[in-house]
């Protein structure tokens, strides 16, 4: 979720409260997924994600 939240191009701030975590959690995350994904920045990170498929949509029940 918060990879797709990158995505969006919201402000940290925007994401945690959307999220409903301390900005802190959410950098916290997000160095995760960097770490995870073998990148730096959001841009990349959300490059990386769409190559390897992480930010379709999720399927609901049965699909």
């Amino acid at each position: 979720m918060v990879l797709r939240l990158l995505a969006t191009g919201l402000t940290g701030p925007e994401i945690a409260r959307q999220l409903f975590v301390s900005v802190n959690t959410l950098r916290t995350h997000t160095k995760h997924i960097f770490t995870k994904l073998g990148v730096n920045t959001r841009r990349a990170a959300v490059l990386r994600g769409a190559e390897l498929g992480l930010l379709q949509p999720p399927r609901g029940p049965g699909g």
